[in-house]
């Protein structure tokens, strides 16, 4: 059972709306106030991950086992606005990685990981970075484990 690591393509976007479903319930348990219950056939759902898919900035890349696809990582290239205080720099910005509930601990998260670095230096990008939710503590020590570290916090308040 080789683990394949290769680009989406159109016929991905079912067992990518899965995918996402099941970590945005996950998310929607931990942050119920951002997190919005959709489901993986609502038509906005099913746009927005072909939008993703169909990036020209950025790419989707899929994990697949046989012929399932059990994980998937998005990930976009850019040079951001920036003040002249900060130091230009091209940088690569993680979305949303997910692996199947039923396929965690199998290093398919790695994998992934592995191949969007790949995937960001072959753009030019020098940073790699991501948001991940406070809750999501087996996450954060998955980033951490794979050489991420806070550069900032982000916080906000209901208004």
């Amino acid at each position: 059972m080789p683990l394949l690591i290769r680009p989406a393509i159109a016929t991905d976007l079912p067992a990518v709306c899965r995918l996402a479903d099941e970590i945005n319930r996950e998310h929607h348990a931990g942050a119920p106030d951002v997190f919005v219950l959709t489901s993986p056939d609502d038509e906005a759902t099913q746009n927005w991950w072909r939008s993703a898919i169909d990036a020209a900035e950025g790419t989707v890349l899929v994990a697949q086992r046989d012929e399932v696809v059990c994980g998937f990582i998005t990930i976009k290239a850019n040079e951001p606005p920036i003040p002249p205080f900060i130091r230009a720099r091209r940088e690569a910005r993680i979305g949303t990685i997910v692996v199947a509930a039923s396929h965690r601990r199998q290093g398919i998260g790695e994998r992934l990981l592995s191949a969007a670095r790949t995937w960001a230096q072959e753009q030019g990008a020098v940073t790699l970075y991501l948001q991940v939710f406070s809750f999501n503590q087996n996450a954060i020590h998955f980033y951490e484990k794979h050489g991420l570290t806070i550069q900032s916090v982000f916080m906000n308040t209901p208004l």
